[in-house]
């Protein structure tokens, strides 16, 4: 009959032994492991026992530790401030453990009686300041090393925490280039999923936005190096002018110039920050980053407002809604005597809604399944409309703006019959992935189909000089050059709080 394991739910402590007494009785491969527990912790050990295996015996000949010859005596316990019945004899073990308890000294024994001592040793491991120790309870050792063992490659890798950026925008892919890699729904939990999955991945946060798609991640330098990330991210097959991979200070960099919005499709606009911050927390929420990510942005974010406060005159500085009734007021009509549908309640839909279209006619504003509230003051011209009815309110729009969080297209092929031929309509998409199928652009010469790209290089023409708004911004990131060093130095060190 098998008997059952016993769980033994301990109190893990850490036993102060250095320069104390300590007692293992038994010569064996099984009590040297003790010994060698003791002697790291700097105790003095002594050993009783009548033979010493061949490894035990250096340790005896140069007095590392201390040898009785012979059996353990029940007055071997006094005075030691634990003691390791590791004989070969179950009973003599018993023994020891029933004389180290009338004297008041704890006792471990390495056999079947382990259920019935004081402590039991959980499997250690040790790198440079920091003690690792898993238990099972005594009930599976093998699995407690298999942890262990996992645990010290962990901390090993932790001496190069190094700062990656892999991703892709659209100063390198166009919107229908860049479109396959965005990740939405259970694309985005199965990335996070398998980078989770990944050695020397110490934590990571993944940012995507109707811009660009990437990870930032705090990694040891060999999974820096070995492209697993540019994998999981599916950029194998692009060549490399199609995504950035950027390690140390150089991700840093880049970090804080995303961070300050100028590398986004409108240089110095403001939503990044709350995107940043958002994919932050969402990080936080679901496991993937803590202390040290959460470090590197705030950095990120403290030079960020340098670069604005400094670059800021420099720009005539937007955000995308601004942005889409620009184009609309330059290509289009005259807002104020059009019909504005608004596809999507985020964001961007909200702020068209409420800041960006005060000089509309009237806006429908269509919703998938929350109802937004209005804004006050709205006077009546803001209409509301679902998602499944807007096809029977397209004939009204001179312009329609979509910023939908949606997976494929809102707007398709299969409106078409929905559009009014003899009425001219701009279709802004500002969605990524994008909300309007591009096969819409051909229906006629009155529906014009305009996405981000479109949008940018417009924009561009209007810019100011950009290369020379970059210089002035990666000077005012190296003059904060100090922080990366000492964020990363102290990961290895231990400073930034658990």
């Amino acid at each position: 009959m098998t008997k059952e394991k016993q769980l033994r739910n301990g109190l893990p402590i850490t036993f102060l032994v250095a320069g104390r007494p300590c007692l293992v009785a038994g010569g064996g491969k099984v009590a040297l492991r003790k010994i060698q527990l003791l002697l790291e912790a700097g105790a003095q050990v002594s050993v009783v026992s009548p033979e010493v295996c061949e490894e035990l015996a250096p340790l005896v000949d140069t007095r590392t530790v201390g040898h009785a010859a012979r059996k353990f005596e029940p007055g071997d316990a006094e005075g030691q401030t634990l003691v390791f019945a590791a004989t070969n004899s179950r009973g003599a073990n018993r023994g020891i453990l029933e004389a180290c308890r009338e004297r008041g000294v704890p006792c471990c024994c390495v056999d079947g009686n382990w259920a019935d001592s004081d402590f039991t040793t959980p499997a250690i491991t040790r790198h440079n300041q920091l003690t690792l120790a898993v238990s099972s309870g005594g009930n599976d050792c093998r699995q407690s090393k298999m942890v262990k063992n996992s645990l010290a490659r962990h901390l090993r890798m932790m001496e190069s925490a190094h700062l990656v950026v892999v991703g892709t925008d659209h100063n390198h892919l166009t919107v229908e280039e860049r479109e396959p890699f965005h990740l939405t729904g259970p694309r985005f939990e199965r990335a996070g999923f398998m980078i989770m999955q990944l050695w020397g991945i110490h934590e990571f946060m993944v940012l995507n936005t109707c811009n660009r798609v990437e990870v930032i991640a705090a990694v040891s330098e060999e999974t820096a190096r070995n492209g697993i990330l540019r994998h999981i991210m599916g950029f194998t097959h692009l060549k490399e002018d199609k995504f950035y991979l950027k390690t140390g200070p150089e991700a840093f960099e880049h970090l804080c110039l995303v961070t300050a919005g100028m590398l986004s499709q409108t240089p110095g606009e403001n939503h990044i920050t709350a995107q940043i911050k958002e994919a932050l927390e969402t990080a936080k929420q679901r496991g993937w980053a803590g202390n040290m990510v959460q470090e590197w942005i705030s950095n990120a974010l403290h030079v960020s407002k340098s670069i604005k406060n400094q670059v800021a005159p420099l720009l005539n500085s937007c955000e995308i809604e601004d942005l889409a009734v620009r184009y609309l007021e330059a290509n289009g009509r005259d807002l104020a005597q059009s019909t504005v549908m608004v596809l999507g309640t985020g964001m961007i839909g909200s702020g068209l809604v409420k800041d960006s279209l005060p000089k509309a006619a009237k806006i429908v504003w269509c919703y998938h399944v929350n109802k937004p509230a209005l804004p006050e003051g709205h006077g009546g011209k803001i209409e509301l409309c679902t998602f499944n009815d807007m096809k029977n309110r397209i004939t009204e729009a001179d312009f329609i703006v979509s910023a939908a969080d949606a997976p494929g297209h809102l707007l398709h092929i299969g409106h078409a019959p929905f559009f009014n031929q003899e009425r001219p309509v701009i279709v802004l998409d500002l969605g990524m992935p994008r909300n309007i199928d591009p096969e819409l652009d051909g229906l006629s010469t009155d529906v014009q189909v305009v996405d981000l790209d479109d949008l940018k290089y417009w924009y561009r023409r209007e810019l100011a000089d950009m290369t020379t708004i970059l210089a002035r911004s990666r000077g005012i990131v190296a003059d904060h050059g100090d922080l990366y060093g000492r964020i990363a130095g102290s990961f290895k060190n231990g400073d930034v709080q658990a």
